[in-house]
């Protein structure tokens, strides 16, 4: 069974053609399904989004879900496992859609809040399989082809969100109940082409968390929840007509989310491998901050402009944490069942709690007369909590001190020069092969030990041995510039060494 975090030659060859990696947007087609549930008019009983108790039902099964994947002993990725669970998801979301259809023909209120209280709950269960079912798959690609996929995926998304805005009733509901479809006929393409993740067999596997450090990753999921609270309650305003959004605004808004791909598309075609979570909140605040400012200001599509933005953090939002947890199992060795099952359960569970605080936080407006007073005070929450799960991010998630492993086990870089091009080891640096990894860890672990390095200096050094760039180590070991620039100046002072060419010469004469 091949690890996932597997060679740079198995990676490659996982790399196929533009043709073999069209079935790698799929996941867009689920995206698309609950963007056109709840924000469109399409299912609702008036010309409104459906921001109602279908709403806050799925709010509820998502995180339910979530979790549950999270926690469930029997892996997703064996053949069997993973048929039936994508059958159970289109099934569940079919459901879902069929409920959510039929709910306004009910003669009393009762009867439609049941069915769409249904509908919501069974079909968030299954986008729930859906998400661990391409989080599985995407952690098993290269990683420069995760951010490529996940953003054409993003982009393919929001295109059938359009496409059902311009439909009408009948045809965009039919469109709707095909999308879960088109998923599993995507994901199963995917792995037909002998490009999923390698089958887990047994049920210790299916627990395995590798070198992922849990309590690093639930400190980290406390600025995802902050950030997704926010955009939730400010959702919450905006449907229960405290933020004065003119009709059409929510449904109009959500596809700023489009320029958000693109832009991201762009920014990773120009820095490959630049995407933390530290970027992340880099963008999700200042984004959020200038909404909610815009809500202050008396002028013309001030509320349009604050939705727009507020709909750009979400898909960035979603985007970038899609990303980060394939590259988070795939780094650290751990099942992409319980990474995505936990880690989307935080960017879910925050969308549920902003919906819960939302009664709260209108009564505590409708009392100061300033709902963006309100606003400010859940940016500001979010803020500390982003300052919180971030700090000390080198040791975040990828901590290895619970594992007490040092450089001589420190698995060597695993990204290709063809999937980093910014970032290439330099010429004089050979990639090392398998038959000598362990002569080259051996002799990474003597000089560490006879110059007496630290344990982070001890985990620069292998990278820095085999050529590679100050920024691509940054990113890899998710620190700071300042940090890896202070670290490699001590390296070379405690060795004696003024280059990164003599530092190689060092290191590879102990081979």
């Amino acid at each position: 069974m091949t690890d996932i975090a597997t060679t740079p030659t198995v990676l490659r060859a996982r790399n196929g053609s533009l043709r073999h990696s069209l079935p790698d947007i799929g996941w867009g087609f689920i995206v698309a399904w609950g963007l056109a549930t709840v924000f469109t008019p399409v299912f609702s009983a008036g010309d409104t989004a459906n921001m109602g108790v279908f709403w806050l039902a799925s709010m509820i099964g998502a995180p339910v879900g979530l979790f549950s994947l999270f926690l469930l002993p029997v892996s997703l990725t064996t053949t069997r496992a993973r048929t039936l669970a994508f059958l159970g998801a289109v099934a569940s979301m079919t459901l879902g859609v069929a409920l959510l259809t039929v709910s306004p023909s009910m003669a009393s209120d009762v009867g439609v809040h049941a069915l769409q209280a249904a509908g919501g709950f069974v079909s968030a269960v299954g986008t729930a399989v859906f998400t661990v079912l391409w989080g599985a798959h995407y952690a098993s690609l290269d990683m420069t082809r995760i951010e490529r996929m996940a953003t054409a995926s993003l982009i393919a998304a929001f295109a059938c969100y359009a496409v059902v805005l311009v439909l009408p009733r009948l045809p965009a509901i039919l469109f709707v109940g095909c999308l879960p479809f088109l998923s599993a006929f995507c994901l199963a393409a995917a792995h037909s082409g002998n490009e999923s993740a390698p089958c887990v067999r047994n049920r210790k596997d299916a627990q395995r968390l590798g070198h992922l450090n849990v309590p690093g990753f639930v400190r980290l999921g406390l600025g995802i929840v902050g950030a997704t609270t926010v955009v939730s309650l400010f959702w919450t305003f905006a449907n229960d007509g405290i933020v004065p959004a003119a009709a059409g605004v929510l449904t109009t808004s959500v596809l700023s989310g489009s320029v958000v791909a693109v832009l991201i598309t762009a920014y990773l075609s120009r820095f490959s491998r630049a995407l933390n979570l530290g970027t992340l909140y880099r963008w999700v605040l200042p984004l959020i901050a200038v909404a909610f400012s815009l809500l202050v200001l008396p002028i013309p599509g001030a509320i349009m402009g604050a939705a727009f933005l507020v709909n750009a953090a979400q898909a960035l939002l979603n985007l970038t944490t899609f990303i980060y947890f394939a590259e988070l199992s795939q780094r650290t060795g751990a099942s992409a069942q319980r990474v995505f099952g936990l880690g989307r359960f935080f960017l879910e569970g925050g969308f549920l709690v902003g919906l819960l605080l939302g009664p709260p936080a209108a009564s505590w407006a409708a009392e100061i007369g300033f709902y963006q007073g309100v606003l400010f005070v859940a940016l500001t929450g979010f803020i500390v909590l982003a300052m919180v799960s971030i700090a000390n991010q080198d040791r975040l998630a990828f901590t290895l001190e619970e594992t007490g492993r040092d450089c001589s086990a420190s698995p060597a870089p695993t990204q290709s020069a063809a999937s980093a091009p910014s970032s290439q080891p330099d010429e004089t640096a050979m990639p090392a092969e398998d038959a000598s990894a362990d002569r080259f860890a051996l002799a990474c672990a003597a000089a560490a030990d006879e110059f007496g390095l630290t344990k982070r200096e001890r985990e620069i050094l292998p990278y820095l041995a085999q050529g590679y760039s100050l920024p691509y180590i940054r990113n890899e070991l998710y620190i700071s510039q300042s940090t890896i620039d202070t670290h490699v100046r001590h390296i070379y002072k405690k060795m004696g060494l003024h280059s990164k060419e003599e530092l190689i010469t060092a290191v590879r004469g102990r081979c």
